[in-house]
């Protein structure tokens, strides 16, 4: 009985005998409600005894035989209040498993691998990142197959841990090969052979071939399947449009390639070289990210390369580029532009310093749209964060929170930038003494309503490079040097 409700069983069985009494006895039933007693004020009639009639009408049953003639015999119990009496005994004997979700739900297998009916995908299975589950037009001469697992795999034992099987039963042998970046964990597994044209193949990883690295053991079974092109693809991407900027510590790229390709950014800067994954397969490409480690203040080359399902590779047109002088992490985290107290005092811009020492401001700039303050000779901590505020800033004025204790308070001249911050959505840049942008919040989020007063915009992420997407969409309330 373990699906169904024990506590409810045995309430139905004290309802039932409190009830069964009650209507074993002749007359009026009144200390239930309809639901128990049929209609209100019901009485049982008696009706006269008829032996034989009887008998016959219960087919001689041994209850029957009992009756005596001249003793009354009861109207059976009323059929409202049996099929009343029905109802409660079943829903309070009702199971808790819903039935339909227990239809779907995971069984565990004996070799310890989670699976779910056959009508859903197996729990531990890989992904089929590439090519995409469906797709069609593959080209014969497959390069690699990219497969997401849920973690780190150990060393295969099988040289051939996963298959490609055709419709008439022929394979192709994958062996597992380096890990590929990805949003999981990702491996390339290498084709034996050509595949055959316009075939159907299904990915099937082999039983018992793969563990993960804590030992437990991946499933087998079918992940995905394509379909191959009537023949290879020989011919190298075409790759246009490479551009490419450096700001604010970041590097930002994009081109476009005229087939699905795997993209790859490379920066060049003496004998130094440094490779800058671009994202998964497509055609069109934007990357934003941060420098890679580089000699800094030197010229430098990049090209964009675009390898192809096949294997095919092509490199884009050389661009010369020159790697700027090393800026400290110091990042625009906070911006209170619209506070609960008065905008002339107590509006902020926070800093935080992700260096592992000290950053000091002196030289550097904070700048709106139309106006700049000189920051004055202070330093920020280690990890510490500092609040930029007007000239006549009040620590605790009752209406905005009170800065972090240890917070490093940055006044300025006046109010923040050419007259304070505006409301509706105004750049805010940090910019170091030799006129390089530090960090910069874009003015993405308008708090000019008065539903966001008192309310500041966040950047979400201090690792990303300066984009809307590393803010928060809608004010929140103000965190001053936390």
């Amino acid at each position: 009985m373990n699906s169904y409700d024990q506590r409810g069983l045995e309430q139905g069985k004290k309802l039932a005998g409190a009830i069964l009494p009650e209507l074993r006895v002749p007359g009026d039933v009144s200390s239930h409600d309809s639901s128990t007693d049929g209609p209100r004020g019901g009485r049982r009639r008696p009706v006269r005894c008829q032996a034989r009639r009887e008998a016959r009408r219960v087919k001689r049953s041994s209850r029957a035989r009992n009756f005596g003639c001249g003793r009354p015999i009861r109207q059976a119990m009323p059929s409202s209040r049996i099929c009343s009496l029905l109802l409660l005994a079943c829903a309070a004997c009702s199971p808790n498993t819903d039935l339909a979700a227990e239809q779907h739900a995971p069984s565990t297998s004996t070799s310890g691998a989670t699976t779910t009916s056959d009508a859903g995908a197996v729990f531990g299975l890989p992904e089929l990142v590439d090519p995409p589950a469906g797709s069609a037009q593959v080209p014969t001469n497959l390069a690699r197959v990219i497969l997401a697992f849920f973690g780190p795999l150990q060393v295969p034992d099988s040289a051939a841990p996963i298959n490609l099987r055709a419709g008439d039963g022929t394979e192709v042998a994958l062996a597992l090969g380096d890990t590929v970046s990805c949003s999981g964990t990702c491996y390339a597994a290498i084709p034996a052979s050509t595949l055959a044209a316009t075939t159907s193949y299904a990915v099937e990883v082999v039983a018992g071939a793969l563990h993960l690295e804590g030992g437990k053991l991946v499933p087998s079974g079918q992940v995905g399947s394509f379909t191959t092109a009537d023949a290879p693809d020989e011919y190298a991407p075409l790759i246009s449009g490479f551009a490419l900027t450096i700001a604010e510590g970041c590097l930002h790229a994009q081109f476009v390639t005229d087939e699905a390709a795997w993209p790859e950014i490379i920066i060049t800067a003496g004998d130094q070289a440094a490779s800058l994954d671009a994202g998964g397969i497509g055609t069109t490409f934007d990357l934003l990210t941060h420098l890679p480690d580089l000699p800094v203040d030197v010229d430098a080359q990049a090209i964009a390369r675009a390898v192809d399902r096949a294997g095919n590779s092509a490199d884009s047109s050389v661009l010369a580029l020159h790697l700027p002088p090393k800026i400290p992490r110091l990042v625009i985290t906070e911006v209170l532009a619209n506070p609960a107290g008065s905008e002339y005092t107590q509006e902020f811009v926070e800093l935080e310093n992700l260096e592992a020492d000290p950053v000091s401001l002196a030289g550097m700039l904070i700048e709106d749209k139309t106006g700049s303050d000189v920051l004055p000779d202070l330093t920020v901590p280690a990890g510490g964060f500092a609040l930029v505020v007007a000239a006549n800033f009040v620590m605790d004025d009752g209406k905005d929170p009170v800065p972090r204790d240890g917070t490093v308070i940055v006044p300025v001249s006046g109010r923040i930038g050419a007259d304070g911050l505006s409301n509706d959505g105004e750049p805010v840049r940090l910019v170091s003494s030799d006129g390089a942008v530090v960090s910069e919040y874009g003015g993405w989020v308008n708090v000019s309503a008065t539903a966001w007063n008192g309310m500041s915009v966040h950047r979400v992420s201090v690792d990303a490079c300066d984009q809307p997407s590393a803010w928060t969409n809608a004010p929140e309330l103000p965190t001053p040097g936390w």
